[in-house]
């Protein structure tokens, strides 16, 4: 009995094509499925739980984040990119020892689902040994979300003697393949994320040849300047390479030919606009991946400067698209972009990206049981007049009250199932401390910015290759 819950009273967001939300319903969970959704259900042997001026709608799900960085929180609140990839590519990424690893990406992964994200892209690119990866992914698992762990290729600025060819790095990846993500049934599964293309085009057909042969979901920084030379996107389609299995980061310069590139080969984007606005990346490009038909989601990126949460990343990528079609056109007879697609970014068409729109994204008969419980007795949310348009324009993390991943609660009732948070706190504040100091204190976090031509193409007008 205790793996068959009936959850009851709730208004219920489906994100489900052709299925209607339900202003009060039931939905039945048994074994980690959603068996039954109605109006109102009669169902006997089951745990009830009361969710009258709740509402009920599917998880989030984060479609680039790296996870790897949360003991950095804030530090970057005033970086640029040059700053970024200067302090935490450069400077701070190789002092990061498996367990401070492990604490991060702990912290990182229950602070997600804490806020209603229920799956989560990791993009791991602070592999420096297999006991790096061992330990990101142990942690991934601890934390019980669904996750992409994306496996970075990408080398550090320095030597790394567990990894020290790039030869070395695929077969790492085949190791994590051949045993612990030889699955893609589990919670967490293989990805890989594509060091960023200003190395040798050899060496990225090389990554991607490596990622197809293992069959699993590939990740890749992409256009998040102008750089000289033809795009990766671009090279990518010359060879033949691109696909639907291909998620693209940012693209906030590409072109409106790599978008259709990207739109008929059936790939994807991740949009993180917190990071691209800040870092001086472009504005967002939401609105114009949309028309062109690419199916675009949205991501976190980096809490060492940016908020942990979608419900920012939500508003804030609907209403930056709306503030530029408005500056275009003036007082506007109608808004463009709505605020129930920019949900649908982040639930179905986000699990369709990773191949997973048939086990989770949107609330239907048969498939997992990956919700979130909101307040929506709460002031913020109160009249509920427009469910949808709520979550995106009213609603906020703290709203979260109770969270389920493959019919199991991993928050009930606003805490956290099974977790020690005082714990978790105290190994991620250890995990700061001890990768500060080794690379001096936070004051010599810049030490390196004048060296970043060494590291990036540092493409035109001074804006550094993609962070």
């Amino acid at each position: 009995m205790g793996d068959r819950w009936l959850l009851r009273g709730a208004e219920v967001i489906t994100c489900e094509p052709g299925q209607e939300d339900l202003p009060r319903g039931d939905v039945l969970v048994e074994d980690g499925l959603i068996v039954a959704l109605a109006p109102e259900l009669r169902v006997d042997d089951c745990r009830v739980v009361d969710l009258r001026g709740k509402l009920v709608m599917p998880g989030l799900i984060d479609t680039h984040r790296h996870t790897w960085q949360t003991p950095l929180r804030a530090l970057g609140a005033d970086w640029t990119v040059m700053d970024y990839l200067a302090a935490v590519r450069v400077k701070l990424a190789p002092a990061f020892r498996p367990e401070d690893l492990h604490a991060a990406n702990l912290a990182g992964a229950l602070e997600a689902l804490d806020a209603g994200i229920t799956t989560l892209v990791d993009y791991s690119h602070c592999m420096q040994s297999p006991e790096h990866a061992d330990a990101a992914l142990a942690a991934l698992e601890e934390a019980r979300i669904r996750a992409l762990f994306a496996y970075g290729y990408a080398a550090g600025p320095g030597d790394s003697p567990a990894l020290p060819t790039h030869a070395s790095r695929l077969q790492e990846a085949r190791r994590l393949r051949r045993t612990r993500l030889a699955s893609d049934d589990g919670l967490v599964r293989l990805g890989v994320a594509l060091t960023e293309m200003q190395v040798p085009w050899e060496q990225s057909r090389a990554e991607l040849h490596s990622a197809r042969e293992l069959g699993v979901p590939i990740t890749a920084h992409c256009s998040a300047w102008p750089v000289s030379g033809p795009s990766e996107v671009q090279r990518m389609a010359d060879e033949g390479l691109l696909g639907p299995d291909l998620l693209f980061v940012h693209c906030t310069w590409s072109s409106d030919e790599d978008l259709a590139r990207i739109a008929g080969s059936g790939g994807s984007l991740a949009v993180t606009p917190e990071s691209e606005l800040q870092m001086g990346m472009g504005f967002p490009i939401t609105g114009r991946a949309l028309r062109r038909g690419v199916r675009t989601t949205l991501g976190c990126d980096v809490v060492s400067s940016n908020g942990g949460d979608l419900f920012t990343a939500m508003r804030l990528a609907l209403q930056v698209e709306r503030g530029r079609t408005n500056e275009r056109v003036g007082l506007p007879r109608e808004l463009e972009l709505k605020a129930a697609r920019v949900l649908q970014m982040v639930t179905l068409e986000a699990a369709q990206a990773l191949g997973l729109g048939h086990v989770t994204g949107s609330l239907r008969p048969g498939k997992q049981a990956d919700l979130v419980v909101l307040s929506a007795d709460a002031l913020n949310l109160t009249p509920l007049n427009r469910a949808r348009d709520a979550v995106v324009l009213q609603a906020h993390a703290g709203n979260v009250e109770s969270v389920m991943v493959r019919g199991r609660w991993v928050k009930l009732q606003g805490a956290l199932v099974d977790v020690d948070v005082a714990s978790v706190r105290r190994r991620v504040v250890a995990a700061r401390d001890a990768v500060l100091a080794r690379v001096g204190g936070a004051a010599a976090l810049l030490a390196e910015r004048g060296e970043l031509d060494r590291h990036w193409d540092t493409g035109s007008g001074g804006v550094t290759k993609d962070a």
